[in-house]
């Protein structure tokens, strides 16, 4: 349990690459046609953050930039699977009393609102972190200093642009009949909010483009001058180095909260959010963070592997991924009708996707299990680490931190027995609600509990 010790230096290019944040920015400029995006966002976001590397150890803001590039990278994976799915059915709705056009102004404001702020919180942190560097270098980095602050105000007005742009096209959606029939009468020709939007769109597409190509004309420059620059490089290098060697318990900690934050992007995906009884919350994609989480947690921490935890979830992507893919096919193939060779064909699919959804259920409750014991494992661990190798004293009450171990897994019990009768009960509109409130209850609930895990065990080393 000995923190280890860092003794080598990490090569430049294998810790950071600030040209890849510039390049990252290409995707960010929205490329959307009939409501997909043709340059994911979450490559934009992937880039960023190799960009930064592990520049965020010898800086607070880049590493304040990646927390948000954590939330950021979440939303892009919603987007992602949006597209996917608009661009294989042509539509998400199937037979939802919504009006498709409604439910994509809204998806379309969350998600351009939160895109703004988050992008703008981003890169505010960026530009500081270089700052800090530029001021603390003994080189002249005048010149740097003076365009940072240019550039940031050239991203800001960018990002708030694409939004306006972006809600603008959408706009006409929220024009009432009284509205058409003014607008209509005050030009002398019908209009609907379909044909004002066909009108809209290409001029906010343009402009658009045109503010994203300025942007990057301005911002990509002054990336790559950083990125060439060697001796600022090697700077920021020795900064890194610094602080691994200076700080033995700096890795430790950090790997505890990327693990972390695995588990808790994880257990977003439990609450099902239904439409027309598609999830678009994938289930197999819990699985994929907590493998993710596990392998970070088990480079600090070998002696809690868990081979039944590890093996439970290998098997369960599998599955899940089957009920998935089988539920969606049996909505996209439904016509309304049993007879003849279709009856057997859908009512086939319609059992094979239940019955593997009800196993993939069951075992995400052995994971659960599993997964409590190997997070007790990890916090007995660091308690007994700090107690022992620190000699720091440990109070009765923070040592019981299993008492409720009953209670937590009746809860989660009943979580579960609702997640695998949610395909089953009548696909009526309140039930689905219920359903999917007690599910999100049960994901915060595992959230708060891994949040106050993490702290009490950073607690142990303050």
């Amino acid at each position: 349990m000995k923190p280890r010790e860092v003794t080598e230096y990490i090569p430049v290019r294998k810790s950071f690459n600030f040209k890849l944040i510039a390049v990252g920015l290409i995707f960010l400029v929205d490329f959307n046609i009939n409501a997909v995006d043709f340059l994911p966002d979450i490559i934009g976001v992937a880039l960023i953050y190799r960009g930064i590397g592990k520049a965020f150890y010898a800086s607070g803001n880049f590493s304040g930039a990646k927390k948000y590039i954590n939330y950021y990278f979440i939303l892009s994976l919603f987007k992602l699977i949006w597209n996917i799915v608009y661009l294989i059915r042509g539509s998400l709705l199937f037979e939802s009393k919504v009006s498709e056009d409604s439910l994509i102004l809204l998806l379309t404001s969350v998600f351009a609102l939160t895109e703004l702020f988050l992008s703008i919180f981003i890169f505010i942190n960026i530009i500081k972190a270089l700052d800090i560097f530029f001021q603390t270098d003994d080189g002249d980095r005048t010149e740097y200093e003076n365009k940072s602050a240019f550039v940031l105000l050239i991203l800001k007005v960018f990002f708030v642009l694409k939004f306006i742009f972006g809600i603008i096209a959408q706009s006409p959606e929220l024009l009432t009949e009284i509205n058409l029939d003014d607008l209509s009468g005050m030009f002398g020709v019908y209009l609907d909010a379909g044909s004002i939007k066909s009108m809209l769109t290409p001029p906010c597409f343009i402009l658009q483009t045109l503010s994203g190509i300025f942007m990057l004309a301005v911002v990509m420059p002054f990336f790559f001058d950083i990125a060439n620059d060697e001796d600022f490089c090697g700077f920021v290098k020795s900064r890194i180095n610094n602080r691994l060697i200076s700080d033995n318990l700096f890795v430790l900690k950090r790997n505890l909260n990327s693990g972390f934050l695995f588990f808790m992007t994880g257990c977003v995906f439990f609450a099902d959010f239904r439409i027309d009884n598609i999830n678009i919350l994938p289930d197999f994609l819990i699985c994929v963070f907590f493998l993710s989480g596990i392998s970070l947690i088990l480079k600090i921490n070998p002696e809690i592997k868990n081979k039944k935890l590890n093996i439970y979830i290998i098997i369960n992507i599998f599955i899940s991924v089957f009920a998935y893919i089988s539920s969606y096919a049996y909505r996209i193939t439904f016509i309304g009708s049993f007879t003849g060779e279709n009856r057997e064909a859908l009512l086939f699919l319609k059992a094979s996707s239940d019955i593997s959804h009800h196993i993939s259920v069951i075992i995400f409750f052995l994971i659960f299990i599993e997964f409590y014991g190997f997070i007790i494992n990890l916090q007995r661990k660091h308690l007994e680490f700090s107690s022992g190798y620190f000699n720091k004293y440990i109070a009765s009450s923070e040592k019981n931190f299993d008492k409720n171990r009953n209670k937590i897994f009746i809860i989660s019990a009943a979580a579960f027995c609702v997640k695998t009768a949610s395909v089953i009960l009548p696909e009526s509109g309140i039930i689905l609600f219920y359903c999917g409130a007690v599910l999100t209850a049960f994901a915060f609930f595992a959230i708060s509990r891994l949040y106050i895990v993490r702290n009490a065990v950073y607690s142990y080393y303050n």
